[in-house]
C-alpha cells in the first residue's frame, strides 16, 4: 500500500496558498476596484452628497465641467433628480470600466429612467470616474 499523507499535504498546502492569494486580490489587498467607486459614487448620489461626488471624478472630468466649484455646479445639476440610484454592473477592460447606474424616481420600479453610464479610468492604481452619460447625469 502506498502511504498518501505526503500528497495530501502538498494538496493541503496548495488550497491554503491558492486562498491566501484569492484573500488578497493578489496585489496587496487595499487597492479601490472600479465598482468600489462605483458604489461610492451611488451612495454619494442617493446622500446628495457632491463633495464626495467631486473626489470620485478625475482631474480630467472636472476640467471638461468648466467650472471653478466641481461641488456647486453637482448640487445645481442633480437638484430635483432621482435620488434612488442603484448599481446594475461594472464592466473592466484593462484600465478603463464602464458602470451602469439604475435611477428611479421615487422609488418605484415603474418610475424607472434611463441609466446613466459612467466611464471611468485606472490612473496611477487607482480608479476615478472619468465621464457620465444618461440622463441625470453628474
Amino acid at each position: 500500500m502506498i502511504d498518501s499523507a505526503p500528497m495530501r499535504r502538498v494538496w493541503i498546502a496548495g488550497i491554503v496558498i491558492a486562498a491566501l492569494l484569492a484573500g488578497c486580490g493578489g496585489s496587496g489587498g487595499d487597492e479601490q476596484s472600479a465598482r468600489d467607486v462605483a458604489s461610492e459614487y451611488v451612495t454619494a448620489r442617493n446622500h446628495g452628497d457632491a463633495a464626495k461626488v467631486c473626489e470620485l471624478y478625475s482631474d480630467r472630468l472636472v476640467a471638461q465641467l468648466k467650472t471653478s466649484n466641481c461641488v456647486a455646479f453637482v448640487k445645481e445639476q442633480t437638484s430635483g433628480t432621482a435620488t434612488d440610484l442603484t448599481l446594475v454592473r461594472v464592466t473592466e477592460h484593462g484600465d478603463t470600466a464602464t458602470a451602469t447606474v439604475q435611477a428611479r424616481l421615487g422609488g418605484d420600479v415603474a418610475n424607472a429612467i434611463a441609466p446613466i453610464e459612467l466611464l471611468m479610468t485606472r490612473q496611477d492604481g487607482e480608479w476615478r470616474i472619468s465621464g457620465l452619460g444618461g440622463p441625470g447625469s453628474p
